[in-house]
């Protein structure tokens, strides 16, 4: 009834806080300083998260920021270390996101696996044959040669050797 009341009244903070509710749980054990201070290296506390069942929790340490804007916080847990990775909202990353392929688009031609685009077999203009060899990608200490799917010209590159690629990052274009 509470909940129905709720809605009625005020719909959309009680979509946010069902929204809320169904991702994190049931915080209203956490207390309310922890909840909005958070804990401070060192520091204990416990949380009743049911009767006769309570959590003794110790923040060890945090970990600093790494390029994916994530620290490692560790921490005992009823005097087990655990750890989990936190994203730190605080940090901005910027990350730089190499074009894609249209993958309804055969003159396009893009990494096939994660890795280093070692070496460009072409350059802009070339004339090339079917199974040419158009640039080679290292991944694991291997490498994968591709090639070109059919005889074409090479209309541009967009991607120089020694660039890491993520699968189906835009290497280069074809005629």
């Amino acid at each position: 009834l509470t909940d129905f009341l709720s809605y009625k009244f005020y719909p959309k903070v009680f979509e946010g806080y069902l929204k809320f509710y169904r991702e994190y749980g049931d915080i209203s054990v956490v207390p309310t300083p922890l909840f909005f201070y958070g804990m401070k290296v060192g520091e204990d506390t416990t949380i009743e998260i049911a009767k006769g069942k309570t959590l003794l929790i110790r923040l060890l340490s945090i970990g600093p920021v790494d390029d994916k804007g994530n620290r490692t916080v560790f921490f005992k847990l009823n005097g087990q270390t655990r750890n989990v990775e936190v994203r730190d909202r605080s940090i901005k990353v910027d990350r730089k996101e190499n074009k894609k392929i249209d993958k309804g688009n055969d003159k396009q031609i893009g990494a096939p696996l994660q890795g280093m685009l070692s070496k460009l077999l072409v350059k802009k203009g070339d004339a090339v044959k079917k199974n040419q060899q158009l640039f080679i990608i290292e991944a694991m200490k291997m490498e994968t040669i591709i090639t070109a799917p059919y005889d074409t010209t090479v209309t541009n590159i967009e991607l120089a050797g020694g660039t890491l690629v993520n699968t189906n990052d835009l290497i280069l274009e074809l005629k």
